[in-house]
C-alpha cells in the first residue's frame, strides 16, 4: 500500500473542488491522482471536516507474538541444528502454536539469529572449480554434490 498523499496536495485538491471550476476528472488529471482519490478527499472533508488521512489499519496480528518468542528462542538454543520445519513441528506439539516453517524462520531471524555453516562440517573434498587448464572448457561437472549442515547462530550484539 502506498504512502498517503501529502497534506499540501490534499489541501490543493480540496481548494480546486471548492472553486467548482473543474470537474472531478479534470482535478484528478491536473494533480495526477485517481478520480476515486479526489472523491475520497471530498467525502472525508464533508464527513469529518479534516483532510488528514485515516490511521493505518494495523494488518493481521502475528501468529507468534512477543509472548511466544522466548519459546522459540529456547528451542533454537537447545537444538541449533534443526530446520525451520522441525521447529514448527515442535512448537505445534509442545505449545499448540500452529505456524508454518516460514513463519517460524521469520521469528528466528527477528530474534537476531542467522543461518551459519557449522564449524564442525568437514572441509570440502573438491578442488577449485575454476582453472586455466585445458579441461576448463569441459561441459561435464566434476564437482560431486556437497552435503552441508547449518546451525542457527546469534551474532554478537553490535551498537546501533
Amino acid at each position: 500500500m502506498p504512502a498517503p498523499l501529502s497534506d499540501d496536495l490534499r489541501r490543493r485538491i480540496l481548494a480546486a473542488i471548492k472553486r467548482k471550476k473543474f470537474s472531478v476528472g479534470e482535478i484528478a488529471e491536473r494533480f495526477e491522482v485517481g478520480v476515486a482519490t479526489v472523491g475520497r478527499i471530498k467525502r472525508r472533508f464533508d464527513e469529518t471536516g479534516t483532510i488528514a488521512p485515516k490511521a493505518h489499519g494495523g494488518g493481521t496480528p502475528r501468529l507468534i507474538g512477543k509472548e511466544q518468542e522466548p519459546l522459540v528462542e529456547a528451542l533454537v538454543q537447545r537444538h541449533p541444528d534443526w530446520s525451520e520445519a522441525q521447529y514448527a513441528k515442535a512448537l505445534a506439539k509442545k505449545h499448540a502454536i500452529h505456524a508454518s516453517a516460514v513463519t517460524v524462520g521469520r521469528v528466528i531471524r527477528r530474534l537476531g539469529y542467522s543461518v551459519k555453516k557449522s564449524p564442525s562440517s568437514p572441509a570440502s573434498a573438491t578442488d577449485r572449480t575454476s582453472s586455466n587448464g585445458a579441461d576448463a572448457t569441459s561441459n561435464e561437472s566434476t564437482t560431486p554434490p556437497l552435503r552441508v549442515w547449518f546451525l542457527w547462530t546469534k551474532p554478537a550484539p553490535t551498537r546501533r
